[in-house]
């Protein structure tokens, strides 16, 4: 009776694993913001350059409009036909000689950030964020050093928090590890592989394509997974588990061009790239240790109750991160190749 149950068992989890895997809503890429790039050309013409992400198929619908009057010309439009990616759409937006205080007013802003950028003929640079309700943008004025930096750090958090695959691997380290101090070691090579790579990438000292760098990403979680259903034989202990912080950083690079991705993804111009980066980072780590946090929050939850501590609840999990990162893995080499 306990087999046909712990068989049922299996059968449902893999089932709701697969479920979630090909649902449209559920994705292991982290939460990608539209972006508007905005350069002053002359005191009252601007051109917008708008970067709409398209996930599954599915294409963000976000427009401008001048609520004071004035002219919006379509200058080109380039759409995603991969399903995946961004749409690109470049507008000259001709503000009335009248208007002081030009504002541009963003639709369809309704599950989604916009993350825009205002640069002006002297050189100044703005970064804010627009959501639902606070669609408007004044060009006129200056952004705070300390708006940015909150902008940043939140995106940061908001990244790591919504990339699943990102979560699995830092998951996949901590039941890798056993025991806290090597936890401790292995996150700490994790944490400044990701920072060297993320640096060197958004400073563009080096450039790797995405879609390899998300395939290796996926393998990185197919790995941790093989080794923890492999038998830990303590006598003759494999490379990786006698060492395990030369796997945490060795993938720890793969992973920070992964965020690195999201943060050239916005276009940013180079003036602001230090700060941005910096507090991206901080954004990042301070997501991976609210992660972390929750994480051993349940474990300590879990460990105090009898029923979890059957031997399905110990490789259930496993073999869930397993299916869906062989899945992710094939769906992007498919992208590379395609």
């Amino acid at each position: 009776m306990y087999k046909n149950n712990v068989y049922t068992a299996l059968c449902a989890v893999i089932y709701i694993a697969f479920s979630l895997i090909w649902s449209p809503q559920v994705q292991a890429h982290p939460y990608q913001p539209a972006v508007g790039l905005i350069s002053q050309i002359n005191n009252y013409q601007y051109e917008l350059t708008l970067k709409l992400p398209v996930v599954a198929g599915e294409h963000t619908n976000i427009t401008p409009k001048l609520p004071h009057g004035g002219k919006i010309h379509l200058l080109s439009s380039q759409n995603s036909l991969d399903g995946f990616g961004m749409d690109l759409h470049r507008y000259l937006l001709v503000f009335p000689p009248q208007d002081t205080t030009p504002d541009i007013e963003f639709q369809g802003l309704n599950n989604i950030q916009l993350l825009t950028q205002v640069t002006k003929k002297n050189g100044q640079i703005n970064t804010l964020e627009l959501y639902k309700g606070h669609n408007n943008l004044r060009l006129a004025g200056k952004v705070s050093t300390w708006s940015t930096v909150k902008l940043f750090v939140t995106l940061g958090i908001t990244h790591i928090l919504t990339g699943i695959d990102h979560l699995m691997f830092v998951a996949g380290l901590l039941l890798f590890t056993r025991d806290f101090r090597t936890f401790l070691k292995a996150i700490t090579c994790f944490t400044l592989a990701h920072s060297i790579t993320l640096s060197l990438s958004a400073l563009n000292f080096i450039h790797v394509p995405e879609p390899p760098v998300e395939a290796g990403i996926a393998l990185s979680i197919l790995f941790l997974c093989y080794e923890l259903t492999r038998p830990n034989n303590k006598e003759q202990p494999t490379l990786s588990r006698r060492f395990p912080w030369i796997i945490s950083f060795s993938f720890g690079l793969l992973h920070g061009l992964g965020f690195a991705s999201a943060l050239k993804e916005a276009g940013l111009q180079q003036t602001s790239i230090p700060l941005a980066l910096a507090c991206f980072n901080v954004g990042v780590e301070i997501g991976q240790l609210i992660f972390l946090s929750i994480l051993l929050t349940l474990l300590k939850i879990c460990s105090k109750i009898a029923f979890f501590q059957k031997s399905i609840f110990r490789q259930v999990p496993l073999y869930i991160m397993g299916i869906m990162a062989s899945f992710w893995f094939i769906q992007r080499v498919y992208i590379v190749f395609h």
